[in-house]
């Protein structure tokens, strides 16, 4: 099968979507797939999949696409920015589009990118153009053949013939990584929804712990810039800039446990990364489908008083941190395997172009 990806690429930006559709490209490519990836700002450089340009701004970009690639199916996670272009271009073409969701805002009609910001007209003249943006796009559904759910929180929402649930996969690989004391792992790029000036307010508040408090990630917003100025963190708090996936494996299975401040989002990377090293997850808000409640592999306050509560509470319990790690290694190798799971969506993707054959 011949499979044209359209998503960023880890090349351009580290994200959550470039981390997952190339692990897939990979894995599709060394299943005996035929790979090529397109995306609108690519570095060249050595792959094992085919890689080209995709300007989802244009229709006639993706039909250069179709038209020279002949892939069977077109896998596309771009949240819904270019869908309907994409989508429309794709069934004009007699080819299978298959929609990937990577977060709740990929499922509701009407979306936009929430800000703690005070609302000027300006900002909600945005704010209302981007829900016209999203509304447009999300009519392209009509024009998709399939969806891969990457949360069962997202699933059944989307106006589509078919539809799989496959959790996000990580790669497990770790580069080492050393630090003098004890330490606790933050890990995301930095931000508004992703709050990382929580972890710095549990830093403070927990400066009697022999604790270190160590951030990993990008400076995605100036806003934040304060996090990187040492003068203006706890002595505790150590801010480590950004790191690569294997890198940041290697971080959280040298940490105690992995504290998670994030709005609800996806899934969240940063937790199956800590589940592979057998790391216990404090999340303040997000818990992915329950999962995290239901499979005891950490604990979800829903407040800063109770997220200091339990970071203290499994610091003074090495069992409860180590049998919460078992679990959670124990829940990642059964469900965030990436061979596996790009397997599962490849029968998927056969299976649409089995359908729209038919």
């Amino acid at each position: 099968m011949k499979i044209l990806v359209l998503a960023q690429h880890p090349s351009h930006s580290i994200g959550g979507i470039e981390i997952q559709c190339d692990l897939l490209a990979r894995e599709w490519q060394t299943a005996g797939h035929d790979v090529v990836f397109a995306a609108p700002t690519i570095r060249t450089g050595r792959y094992c999949y085919e890689i080209d340009r995709w300007d989802p701004s244009t229709p006639a970009s993706l039909l250069r696409l179709l038209r020279y690639h002949r892939p069977d199916i077109v896998y596309v996670r771009h949240n819904k920015r270019g869908l309907r272009r994409a989508a429309r271009t794709a069934y004009a073409a007699g080819v299978p589009l298959v929609y990937a969701v990577s977060s709740r805002q990929d499922v509701a009609a009407w979306s936009f990118h929430r800000s703690r910001h005070r609302r000027t007209p300006r900002r909600l003249l945005s704010i209302a153009w981007q829900c016209i943006k999203n509304r447009w796009n999300w009519s392209g559904l009509r024009y998709v053949s399939g969806a891969v759910c990457l949360n069962p929180d997202y699933a059944g929402r989307l106006p589509v013939p078919a539809e799989i649930i496959v959790f996000d996969s990580m790669d497990s690989k770790v580069v080492p990584f050393h630090w003098s004391r004890p330490f606790v792992a933050w890990v995301a790029q930095l931000k508004e929804y992703k709050n990382p000036h929580l972890y710095v307010e549990l830093a403070r508040r927990c400066a009697d712990l022999e604790l270190d408090f160590l951030m990993v990630g990008g400076l995605a917003h100036s806003q934040f810039g304060w996090i990187a100025r040492r003068e203006e963190t706890p002595a505790n708090f150590h801010y480590l800039g950004t790191m690569t996936p294997i890198e940041v494996n290697g971080f959280l299975a040298a940490s105690e446990l992995l504290v998670h401040t994030c709005d609800p989002e996806g899934f969240g990377n940063n937790f199956i990364q800590a589940w592979q090293q057998g790391k216990a997850t404090l999340s303040l808000h997000f818990d992915p489908a329950g999962i995290i409640f239901r499979e005891r592999l950490g604990a979800v306050p829903g407040s800063m008083e109770g997220l200091e509560r339990e970071l203290r509470r499994f610091m003074s319990d090495l069992q409860l941190r180590t049998e919460t790690g078992e679990r959670a290694r124990a829940f990642a190798a059964g469900h965030h395997d990436p061979a596996t799971n790009a397997a599962r969506i490849a029968a998927f993707l056969e299976a649409v172009v089995a359908q729209a054959s038919s």
